[in-house]
């Protein structure tokens, strides 16, 4: 099974390159962050793909989506589990074998309240997997908005500042995350020491990607004992429309 996640920065202009990676890659199912639309506006022909979109309060900037040609799904259920922030950052497939949940991680921002919002909205995230993982293993994917490592930026100049993204306090939150529910990064327990390669998001402007000048945001977050299954797991950097690029992985379910 082929699974991609992609944070769209807005489907419309990523839109002519999803089709021709749904094409190219053919993956079974694709999780779709910061989709910026109304469900009502999106009429699209994704040939052979079930389509879920969970819009966001705030459509103008937030907003995710599945597709899926899966013959294994049995359900799909949108966030409502947080009342700190907007709606349309979750949707929840149930497969027969697992669960597969796209996510998009609420931007701490720069304030001690959208900061002390975001925190609220992780425990209640964590809840949730906690939950899920007590039916069936998960594989979490999205935009989490947060550099874990070192190694996943290129800047060693933001590492631990106080800044959205690149904070102790963020990077202590995902590691107990994943931690305590007993996740496994799948590109870092892959590729222990590889950096530009793993990048997932480079900033706007030709020159950060072409000189690999990015960061490492964009995860896949599986339950241990589907380490197993894992065939392989690695970013499509050829593809363009977003300052995000796809992250794939591949695993036998």
């Amino acid at each position: 099974m082929k699974i991609i996640s992609w944070n769209t920065f807005g489907i419309r202009t990523a839109l002519p390159n999803l089709q021709k990676m749904l094409e190219s890659c053919t993956p079974d199912i694709v999780c779709l962050q910061e989709t910026k639309i109304r469900v009502r506006y999106a009429n699209f022909d994704f040939k052979g793909y079930r389509q879920y979109w969970n819009e966001s309060t705030d459509f103008a900037h937030l907003g995710t989506a599945l597709l899926s040609k899966s013959s294994s799904l049995i359900a799909v259920t949108y966030d409502n589990f947080n009342v700190y922030y907007d709606k349309g950052n979750v949707i929840v497939t149930e497969l027969k074998e697992i669960y597969v949940v796209c996510v998009y991680v609420p931007y701490a921002g720069a304030t001690a309240t959208t900061r002390d919002n975001r925190h609220h909205w992780y425990k209640c995230f964590q809840s949730l997997i906690h939950q899920l993982q007590q039916n069936k293993p998960c594989v979490i994917c999205g935009d989490f908005n947060v550099v874990q490592q070192d190694i996943d930026a290129w800047d060693k100049a933001v590492i631990n500042t106080s800044l959205s993204c690149f904070s102790k306090e963020e990077r202590a939150e995902i590691g107990r995350f994943v931690q305590e529910e007993q996740l496994i990064d799948v590109y870092r327990y892959l590729y222990p020491s590889t950096k530009s390669e793993g990048f997932t998001y480079f900033p706007f402007g030709s020159d950060y990607r072409k000189n690999k000048n990015g960061y490492r945001i964009d995860l896949f977050l599986i339950s241990k004992q589907l380490i197993s299954k894992v065939v392989d797991c690695y970013p499509l950097q050829d593809v363009e429309g977003s300052c995000n690029v796809p992250l794939l992985l591949d695993i036998d379910i």
